[in-house]
């Protein structure tokens, strides 16, 4: 079937998570919808999810309120290369700086014990907060965001299991039960030369706050703050995504991708840098495998065709992508790296 010509960004698919409950009249139709969006999109936006507007004002709040902190506080956080997670003004995508600022936390395999201890320094790092001295609301709002993003995300990886027809715990044991996800804040400062809407992937002049990249995850949970300003490329254009209040920007990443063999796609897209006179925050909910997940396509789809990715660790390629964020001089490593077709991966990573 023929692809339509989208021009709009409003053609991008919107799913009520209501109509995703098992026992919802209009469930198969929510899954197809499901469906097509992650095959023809990778984004579509989520409304209906149940989380109060109250808890989202909570967390862009207390996001605010870490990102006015004085540099030397926030710089005291700052990630490093034995601690991916903290505090980055300077993160690097396709080898250029970003126009933004983040804090990164994740999952604690002890959420009892603190942060630095030995159980919960993991392989992706350990959380550093603001002290609560400083910040008493922060932790609160953040970590009921990120168990809300939770709870979407397993809604959200049944229904894409059973869109394909295939049995979710499939899904479940091919990512790991014990999930590596983490939230990023991220603010994106004011800049006097952002770079125009139409710019190409990487501008001679002008900046964007996060150059073109898939999510090296499962899914993404996002919302914002602010001037729409995140683009998907789509059928060789660059589309601005114009949220919906309330509403969950949701899209596909490369380990969804390399499990339906290519049939849900995880979309190049990017984000504009804020105007001279403008305002952005997001926070980005990325969820993703067990460190020791052992990744390739589901058996079940790869019947009519044969598996195009060599099995490979979640941990080999979360690591190889962090270096690439940390330094401009890693490399971004890409899933066209395990394609089994060395002439597909060449093309795609050229």
């Amino acid at each position: 079937m023929a692809e339509p010509a989208y021009s709009l960004a409003s053609a991008i698919p919107v799913i009520d998570a209501r109509d995703l409950a098992p026992s919802a009249p209009n469930r198969g139709q929510a899954l197809e919808t499901l469906r097509d969006a992650a095959a023809r999109w990778g984004f579509f936006q989520l409304i209906g999810h149940g989380v109060p507007e109250a808890e989202r004002r909570d967390l862009f709040r207390a996001e605010a309120d870490f990102f006015a902190l004085p540099e030397a506080d926030k710089l005291a956080l700052s990630r490093c290369a034995d601690n991916p997670r903290g505090y980055n003004p300077g993160e690097f995508t396709k080898n250029r700086r970003d126009a933004k600022e983040i804090l990164d936390f994740g999952h604690k395999p002890d959420p009892d014990a603190a942060d630095d201890t030995p159980v919960n320094r993991t392989p992706d790092g350990w959380n550093r907060f603001p002290d609560p001295a400083t910040l008493p609301g922060f932790a609160p709002a953040v970590w009921n965001w990120y168990r809300r993003c939770e709870e979407l995300s397993s809604l959200l990886l049944r229904a894409f299991a059973e869109s394909l027809e295939r049995p979710s715990a499939e899904l479940e044991e091919c990512f790991g039960v014990e999930h590596t996800s983490f939230l990023r804040l991220n603010r994106y400062p004011p800049q006097p030369d952002p770079a125009p809407a139409d710019a190409p992937d990487l501008p001679e002049s002008g900046r964007l706050g996060i150059y073109h990249h898939t999510d090296a995850g499962v899914l993404t949970l996002l919302v914002q703050e602010g001037s729409a300003a995140l683009q998907v490329r789509h059928a060789g254009r660059w589309h601005l995504i114009e949220p919906l209040d309330d509403a969950f920007i949701v899209n596909v990443g490369d380990m969804m991708q390399v499990a339906t063999n290519d049939g849900f796609i995880a979309p190049e897209h990017r984000v504009l840098a804020t105007p001279a006179e403008g305002h952005r925050s997001s926070a980005a909910f990325f969820f993703n495998p067990a460190w020791d997940a052992r990744i390739e396509p589901l058996a079940g789809v790869t019947a009519d065709a044969p598996a195009a990715y060599r099995p490979f660790s979640w941990g080999e390629f979360r690591r190889q992508r962090a270096d690439g964020d940390y330094t401009d001089l890693g490399e971004e490593v890409q899933i066209a790296r395990y394609r089994r077709d060395p002439a597909a991966s060449a093309a795609s990573e050229s």
